[in-house]
């Protein structure tokens, strides 16, 4: 049997797993039934943070998605353990609803923990992406083209959204609230880190 056929059962497996949890993000935007038409405008109004915290979930599936696509053009072999940090990863995912839920629903309250859980499971999803493909490097399981310097481009992009999120848990005891307005220090530090692992030009290298 085609050896490439399991990998691709694993890809085909999670692009189905990121569906259901994109799913599951835009079943919880609903607003209450019956609503008075004088009183839609504040409705709609009120659930503007339900929408951002929406947006701000799907945005980041999408985004792994992708990343998790160009992983699995370049890793050509998969072992058991590979597979284990990919349902890892997909745990995440697929839970990623439920803190999106609690951080709508009660991020305006001075309780940090909306936004502990939503910055952890985030943390979560991105660190287990970079260790996906850091074993799957140094096992051997990518092609000829991932040499160390596209490791290393690679890796170190994909802590850019931990290491913000990380940070604002223990600021989140602090700050309250105000805490998701910390996450949008993720823009420079992205920024930051796309121009110190940018990969060096074909003149630069002769």
């Amino acid at each position: 049997m085609d050896k490439s056929v399991p990998l691709e059962r694993m890809v085909f497996f999670s692009d189905a797993v990121f569906a259901i949890a994109l799913t599951l993000l835009a079943l919880d935007l609903k607003l209450p039934l019956g609503i008075p038409p004088e009183r839609l405008t504040a409705e709609l109004a009120g659930a503007v943070p339900e929408l951002l915290a929406f947006a701000l979930s799907f945005l980041i599936i999408a985004r792994v998605w992708m990343s998790h696509h160009n992983d699995f053009f370049r890793i050509r072999d998969f072992n058991p353990q590979l597979a284990w940090l990919n349902m890892l990863l997909l745990f995440f995912i697929v839970m990623l609803p439920a803190p999106t839920a609690i951080l709508s629903d009660y991020g305006g309250n001075p309780s940090p923990w909306p936004s502990v859980l939503y910055a952890a499971t985030i943390s979560g999803v991105y660190l287990t992406l970079a260790g996906m493909w850091t074993y799957a490097w140094r096992r051997g399981l990518t092609d000829d083209t991932v040499n160390e310097a596209e490791h290393r481009r690679v890796f170190l992009a994909r802590l850019t959204a931990p290491a913000v999120f990380l940070l604002s848990i223990p600021a989140a005891f602090v700050l309250g609230s105000n805490t998701p307005f910390l996450w949008f220090l993720i823009i420079p530090v992205a920024l930051l880190a796309r121009r110190l692992t940018a990969r060096p030009s074909p003149a630069a290298t002769q």
